[in-house]
């Protein structure tokens, strides 16, 4: 007889070695999956390894990693605090919004200075991904609305609400129709060292540094983990709970609003429908394979933007659909899910009694 048994405590070392080997397992079970499709599984590792051995590639994979980095950077913070936003895209969206917003005040009402361009718009990203969260966030705090469908559900307001704006009030005069915004200037675009990936990596490791200080050293830190352990606890410990969560709620979403601020102004240069081929979502997986470590997210981001860039090689050369690199994406996270309950539970054999 099988019966399961929670784990009191489980060390680094082991489930640090527990995710690696649900990761080797996402690797095997892909490419016998893909086997079995008729795809030449050695050809399809030997594109994905290519990404990150060829500098061109690198440098690409990285400057798509960046939004995917900032996002999961957010969601750490959500979640050690035990509230699980699924809304990192539609605060991503929010951020392109409240960027391009600026972007339309300089170009039409020159109501911006040039030189507060870059940090103006960072900021009102950062305020607009954090005011999008805080919905969810004050559902839960004050009524106990689950905020798993919330964050969900406002995803999709988010993403229609972009194409209100590009289809409608916010269309460029110039744009031959098309559903895009004005271009932004070169003085509102991210471009150090002449490629904004490098732009990017600063701000995602200064982020990752700030979000590693608050919880290693701050006290606010110490009442989010406490505060994800168990709210009971918390409260019962004098900790004010509410505004935990919604200043909390503030800085993840305001963490993933900064990936929208790099996806217009790194990436793109203008906003468009859907700017976010589902970096928010991606931005999950990364979360739970980094196991909620701000310095772990670095790498895991900049794995999946290899994904991302070898999905494009993966169509010319192999013929596969784009779809191919999602479905890999979604083995891994059924064994980071896998990977997730072995460390929290046991299985242990019990004999019947006679």
């Amino acid at each position: 007889m099988f019966k399961l048994e929670r784990r009191m405590h489980i060390s680094r070392k082991v489930s640090s070695i527990i995710v690696f080997l649900s990761f080797l397992l996402a690797f095997f079970v892909t490419g016998v999956l893909f086997y079995f499709l008729g795809v030449n599984v050695i050809q399809f590792y030997s594109v994905i390894c290519s990404v990150f051995i060829t500098p061109n590639l690198l440098i690409q994979a990285v400057f798509r990693s960046i939004p995917i980095i900032l996002a999961s950077l957010g969601l750490v913070v959500a979640f050690r605090m035990g509230f699980w936003n699924i809304g990192a895209e539609g605060q991503m969206y929010l951020g392109m919004v409240a960027a391009t917003g600026i972007v339309i005040l300089h170009v039409f009402y020159e109501a911006i200075p040039v030189s507060l361009m870059l940090a103006v718009m960072s900021a009102a990203s950062f305020l607009a991904g954090g005011a999008w969260c805080l919905i969810p966030a004050s559902l839960k705090a004050k009524l106990g609305v689950n905020e798993i469908l919330t964050t969900l559900m406002l995803n999709y307001i988010a993403m229609l609400f972009v194409d209100y704006l590009v289809y409608g009030p916010w269309r460029d005069p110039e744009g031959w129709g098309f559903a895009l915004s004005v271009p932004f200037p070169d003085y509102a675009t991210l471009t150090l060292g002449g490629h904004p990936s490098i732009a990017g990596i600063i701000i995602s490791v200064a982020v990752a540094t700030l979000v590693y200080i608050l919880f290693k050293y701050t006290k606010f830190g110490f009442v989010l983990n406490v505060l994800g352990k168990s709210s009971e606890v918390a409260k019962y410990a004098g900790m004010s709970v509410g505004r935990a969560t919604l200043l909390g709620s503030l800085i993840s979403g305001g963490i993933a609003g900064l990936g929208g601020f790099y996806v217009v102004s790194g990436m793109i240069g203008r906003l468009r429908p859907r700017a976010s081929p589902g970096y928010g979502y991606t931005a999950i997986i990364v979360t739970m394979l980094a196991q909620l470590n701000p310095w772990l997210i670095l790498p895991a981001g900049i794995f999946f933007g290899g994904l991302l860039t070898a999905g494009d090689a993966l169509q010319s050369l192999l013929r596969l659909p784009s779809s191919a690199i999602t479905v890999f994406q979604s083995v891994i996270f059924l064994c980071i899910v896998l990977a997730e309950f072995l460390r929290r539970y046991r299985i242990v054999l019990k004999r019947w009694k006679q």
